[in-house]
């Protein structure tokens, strides 16, 4: 059941290409998990323009929304007001844990839409309203840039690197609702993920790295922003390791379990960087998260959390040969090598003892940041 659970969301990654419009940057940071729809399947592509409506009553601009009950841990929680109270726990219980976890990632808000039409351009512009009036610096065509909207999640970073003249820099992860099943872990696997990659990007001072160009090189993903592996492979690992620990045994198992028809696009000429957004989906986000699983299996969790604290001084490739002893182009190798020589049960061997060793490590630390 656990592999058709993910062919199923595999199969809905979007395929439009998306047009450029003037009236934002050129290259919005959009990052979108795989079984989501987000200009064309992630990376740096314009992202869709949604029409929204600007209230002229002087209406409210707060919508629903709630917090954390950990103090540490201040994002807010701005939702559709039909999602049911046990979803809206499960998506801020997440959060949390994925907070408490890796440290908390301030400013950030979590938008959350009930899965439908409607509600998805009631929540649109609701958000809108909210932001002109928390930013006098917010333009109000940058309304349409929200990336709401059904079947949709991802992160976005709104800063004047992205934006000229906004001063009120954050990050947001949007979300949907998926199922109300409890057995169904969507809520808290892509809440984690998303808040991952709110992780990734607020360790690069953008005083340093002031292009959008910088940003996506420094988060691995070259110039371009064309390459997952590392920005989004990381994010479904941690997203699948932090779901485990927080009471979902066999999470992580079950998600490289059920990419093994990726597997074959391993071959003695693979590289990391040959995967592409466009061009392998899916499979580019996983076989990413394998090269980070194989990564901590030869160092740790907390070698490769410390990678980020070098990102300034360093950055991105710098920082990997400090950190871990070799050239991306190396590791690249090494990690072909050890998939084509690894057995499918020694494989799997490194995900059982990540996952024990991460939660020995969260109990010492009662899941505080590591």
């Amino acid at each position: 059941m656990y592999s058709d659970y993910f062919f199923e969301l595999r199969k809905v990654v979007g395929e439009d290409k998306v047009p450029f419009h003037s009236t934002v940057s050129k290259y919005p940071l959009i990052l979108c998990l795989a079984l989501a729809a987000c200009g064309g399947g992630g990376g740096t592509a314009t992202p869709d323009a949604v029409e929204v409506s600007v209230p002229t009553d002087g209406g409210s601009a707060q919508p629903p929304s709630r917090s954390s009950s950990d103090e540490g841990c201040q994002a807010t929680l701005f939702h559709s007001p039909t999602i049911g109270e046990d979803y809206l726990d499960r998506v801020m219980d997440a959060y949390t844990f994925g907070c408490g976890y890796l440290g908390d990632v301030r400013t950030l808000e979590l938008w959350l839409t009930a899965n439908n039409a409607s509600a998805a351009e009631s929540l649109r512009d609701v958000w809108c309203q909210y932001r002109l009036s928390q930013d006098s610096s917010f333009l109000e065509q940058w309304c349409e840039r929200s990336q709401i909207g059904v079947d949709l999640a991802n992160y976005v970073r709104w800063s004047s690197v992205y934006y000229n003249g906004l001063v009120d820099a954050h990050h947001q992860n949007n979300l949907h609702e998926f199922s109300s099943n409890p057995d169904d872990p969507s809520a808290e696997y892509v809440t984690i993920h998303e808040f991952f990659h709110a992780y990734q990007m607020d360790h690069l001072d953008e005083a340093i790295y002031s292009t959008p160009e910088d940003l996506d090189i420094q988060s691995g993903r070259t110039g371009d922003g064309s390459r997952p592996w590392h920005s989004e492979g990381s994010a479904d690992l941690f997203g699948h390791l932090l779901t485990e620990l927080s009471g979902r045994p066999g999470q992580l198992r079950g998600y490289f379990e059920s990419g093994e028809d990726c597997w074959a696009r391993i071959d003695d000429d693979f590289s990391l960087w040959d995967l592409t957004y466009e061009a392998d989906r899916w499979c580019g986000y996983h076989l990413g998260a394998w090269s980070i699983a194989y990564l901590i299996s030869e160092h740790s969790i907390e070698a490769y959390l410390a990678f980020y604290d070098d990102l300034n001084a360093y950055g991105f490739f710098d920082g990997w040969l400090k950190n871990f002893g070799v050239t991306t182009d190396e590791f690249s190798e090494n990690f072909r090598n050890w998939f084509l020589q690894t057995s499918r049960t020694d494989k799997l061997q490194i995900i059982d003892e990540i996952v024990s060793t991460a939660a020995q490590s969260a109990k010492r630390s009662n899941s505080g940041p590591l």
